[in-house]
């Protein structure tokens, strides 16, 4: 049993901006777009046989109305305009909000939020990742307490700045085990970092001291916290990005809702209970990214349901760039809740109408929520 859920808005609680430029894509690009591997030159095979970028290849011609194979595809959509693959994914996703993590990609590639909403017809919020703005800070100061009382006012002004939401990216430095370090060992850390290029936030005292700053900011301001969670990029390591080493910090911070996302993909189970027995942990479902099948998200969506409270799920695509990962997150985000609640459906779990309410809390209604959206 699929129950059909198109015409329930989404609000897609972590993505990333969409690219600026006109110019035609390319096939390496268009590869790179679907992959988690960052390889240059970039290998073929690695993207072009997996089942999810062949399934991508028949969704996206069968809406530019061309054949299921990579040239097609990128000569139909050379043919249109910007504004006119915007109206084929963007606007037609049923998207309420995106809210746009804007530390990736390089924000001189991709559009404003002020344009992604004109692009996209609805709002755009801001989710500010503070690993980066740590790295400009550190740049700037060269006195570890002119950068401590920086990032504490910067993120102090998180509200009047229109952010809506705050997040780290620790599992992709130091991992997820934070502890509150020593003063001298995040001073210690700080000055090895000023001599890094680009003064990367790496070192886990300084990680540490980062995030225990951004939970007293969300604290003070009632704010949620992001956290990558489970699998990304093969820079991270993803025995630290296990979400149950955020429970002490969940812990430490009882009333910060702390967002961890992807489902922490292979960690879902866990991060499922986490949400059961914790008050303020949330299981974030990206339908974009990671790249999985039909099935896979199936039973990642089964596996968040099966523990975790209907209140306590989040969507989002975690999409990057490209128009039709935010409208591809959005249709299989729904078709996996669909078809995961139609089967509780059919098992007695729930009835159709109880179904059908987590739906809307799922898809946006719990988002709205958390982040005060309005």
């Amino acid at each position: 049993m699929l129950l059909d859920l198109r015409d329930i808005p989404v609000v897609d609680n972590h993505c990333h901006g969409v690219l600026s430029g006109t110019e035609p894509l390319g096939l390496a690009e268009l590869r790179h777009r679907f992959s988690e591997c960052a390889g240059d030159p970039f290998p073929p095979d690695h993207t072009a046989t997996t089942a999810h970028y062949l399934w991508m290849l028949r969704q996206v011609a069968e809406v530019l109305e061309c054949e299921p194979g990579e040239e097609a595809v990128l000569a139909a959509r050379a043919e249109r305009s910007r504004d006119e693959l915007d109206a084929l994914f963007l606007r037609s996703a049923g998207i309420a909000w995106l809210l746009i993590d804007d530390g990736y990609p390089d924000p001189e590639t991709v559009s404003s939020r002020e344009e992604t909403a004109e692009r996209l017809a609805a709002k755009v919020g801001w989710v500010e990742r503070i690993e980066t703005v740590a790295a400009r800070l550190i740049g700037e100061h060269p006195r570890f307490s002119d950068f401590d009382e920086a990032l504490r006012a910067h993120l102090a002004s998180a509200r009047e700045r229109g952010v809506v939401g705050l997040k780290s990216v620790a599992a992709y430095r130091s991992g997820l085990a934070i502890a509150e370090p020593k003063r001298h060992e995040a001073k210690a850390a700080f000055k090895r970092t000023r001599l890094v290029p680009g003064h990367r936030v790496q070192e886990k005292a300084l990680v540490d001291h980062v995030v225990m700053l951004i939970m007293e900011a969300a604290h003070a301001q009632e704010m949620p916290v992001q956290f990558h969670t489970g699998y990304g990029d093969s820079d991270a390591n993803l025995n630290l990005a296990d979400p149950l080493l955020l429970a002490p910090l969940m812990r430490l911070f009882p009333e910060v809702p702390v967002v961890m996302l992807h489902g922490a993909y292979p960690y879902t189970r866990k991060l499922a209970v986490l949400a059961a027995t914790y008050p303020n942990a949330y299981v974030d479902v990206s339908y974009a990214i990671p790249f999985l099948t039909a099935r896979e998200l199936h039973a990642v969506t089964h596996e968040a349901l099966g523990c975790a409270p209907g209140s306590r799920i989040l969507y989002s695509s975690d999409a990057v760039g490209l128009p039709e990962q935010h409208w591809l997150g959005a249709m299989r985000g729904r078709r996996a809740l669909g078809a995961a609640l139609g089967d509780m459906v059919i098992l007695g779990d729930m009835s159709a109408n109880e179904a059908r309410r987590l739906a809307h809390l799922i898809l946006h209604e719990n988002s709205e929520r958390i982040y005060a959206l309005s």
